[in-house]
């Protein structure tokens, strides 16, 4: 058996586990896009969208959660 080289291949057995839904839907985004990051057989201009992504998905998800993780390792409020 071989063991899984790329990212996506590593979490399939994660995705896979958890049940229908929008949870569900956001983790396959992040892994697909974490994956094409990481990924050296991907064209340069498709690793960049991914990484806008990433930083996208990161950004929305600070702003709707409270306080960032800066201010919350720092104990403080925003």
């Amino acid at each position: 058996m071989t063991t899984p080289s790329t990212f996506l291949e590593r979490m399939q057995p994660i995705i896979e586990a958890m049940p229908d839904g929008p949870d569900k839907e956001k983790l396959l985004a992040l892994v697909e896009s974490q994956d094409t990051v990481e990924r050296v057989d991907v064209h340069p201009k498709d690793r960049a969208r991914a990484m806008r992504r990433l930083l996208q998905i990161d950004t929305s998800r600070a702003s709707s959660n409270g306080p960032s993780a800066q201010a919350r390792s720092r104990g403080k409020t925003p």
